[in-house]
């Protein structure tokens, strides 16, 4: 694939990291984001409300990491 087609390709593709809750095993992917919860994709953790917390288990933003690839 050409350069310029690769990076049009992943400019109309929403980036960010997937974190894991430490105390359950809900995944948050900023890519995906939690339509079901009203966040669109795209949306980083860290542009969430700050009452946001995790709909498994209710716990807050400071309590996710960074999943590893």
């Amino acid at each position: 694939m050409p350069m310029t087609a690769k990076i049009e390709a992943e400019a109309g593709a929403p980036a960010g990291k997937a974190w894991k809750c430490l105390l359950c095993t809900y995944v948050y992917d900023e890519a995906t984001g939690s339509p079901a919860h009203g966040i669109p994709p795209g949306t980083r953790l860290e542009d969430l409300d700050d009452d946001w917390s995790c709909p498994d288990c209710g716990a807050g933003r400071e309590d996710f990491e960074p999943l590893d690839a």
